[in-house]
């Protein structure tokens, strides 16, 4: 054996210990996490995945994926102090998982910032009751229980913005502002009463939310007679112990494409009843006026004729 191959074997066997082999499965973790979520978020939208387990899957994603980020971070720094290879997979690992972790940090700042709830209405003390949906809705979803002193309190700490609304307009003309404004939030209608003779008119729908497509119920009640209207809503999440402030925004949606309606200039019950007032004559122009007195004249002479 030459002097030659002997440094070259030392030179491979050097360079083979020195590959920090956690890199290389930091990321390929990483990796493996971030497509089960995506494919996750596929199953649960297009497959008919149950929305419990699709629930599980993501937290095991998320686990996943931020063992992943530590142990990149854990190769990085025996990398920095002991000279191995593999910084590029590490930093490819922390890359895809942050990427995949964006998302959850978001709604987890959300969870810390508002209040644990997942029931909101617009009248608390006096609660809409759900008829259809309460049979529709799975046996191992949120039970559908009316707020207590402290849910109330939380919701107006956090959504003092959230009330009934008031109109000055008939039941009927309101009701239809209602179903046109479901309409184009595109919520599925489930029920729709609308208003009789005790002027109370009801609309259930469900909606999904725009990521995950978790299912959640809305209810929806007009009540008022022809010249004012009373406007309550109620939305619920089926599953998750936090709705990150998703029913807050729905009826806050919901309120805004009503509110675009009104601003379209209809003119409200009150202000159609109103007496008008009396037009005022109108001057005639200038000329009208000497076409007139040359007529007059004229006939003033035929007569005298």
């Amino acid at each position: 054996m030459t002097a030659e191959d002997s440094i070259d074997r030392f030179s491979t066997a050097r360079y083979a210990v020195k590959e920090a082999h956690e890199a290389k499965w930091a990321r390929r973790i990483a990796l493996f996490f971030l497509q089960l979520l995506i494919l996750t978020v596929i199953l649960h939208r297009f497959a008919g995945l149950g929305t419990p387990a699709a629930v599980n899957l993501v937290g095991v994603s998320v686990v996943g994926m931020a063992i992943a980020v530590v142990i990149a971070l854990i190769s990085l720094i025996r990398i920095w102090f002991g000279g191995q290879t593999g910084a590029a997979q590490d930093f490819a690992a922390i890359a895809v998982g942050l990427i995949g972790l964006a998302l959850p940090v978001y709604f987890l700042v959300k969870a810390v910032e508002l209040p644990q709830l997942t029931d909101i209405q617009t009248s608390p003390a006096n609660p809409l009751i759900f008829t259809m949906l309460a049979e529709q809705r799975p046996p191992d979803a949120n039970p559908l229980l009316n707020p207590g002193p402290e849910q109330a309190k939380l919701q107006a700490e956090a959504y003092s913005e959230i009330g009934p609304m008031y109109l000055e307009r008939s039941a009927p003309e309101v009701f239809t502002l209602v179903s046109e404004a479901i309409s184009r939030l595109g919520w599925n209608v489930v029920l729709n009463e609308t208003p009789g003779e005790s002027g109370i008119g009801r609309i259930e729908a469900t909606d999904q939310t725009m990521i995950m497509a978790f299912t959640d119920d809305v209810i929806v009640r007009v009540k008022g007679d022809d010249a004012h209207t009373l406007v309550d809503m109620r939305s619920a999440s089926r599953y998750g112990q936090h709705d990150f402030g998703t029913n807050a925004a729905r009826i806050r949606a919901f309120y805004g494409e009503v509110n675009t309606a009104l601003e379209k200039g209809e003119k409200t019950v009150l202000e159609q009843t109103a007496p008008k007032k009396a037009e005022e004559p109108v001057a005639a122009p200038a000329k009208e006026i000497k076409k007139k007195k040359k007529r007059r004249r004229k006939r003033r002479v035929r007569r005298r004729r």
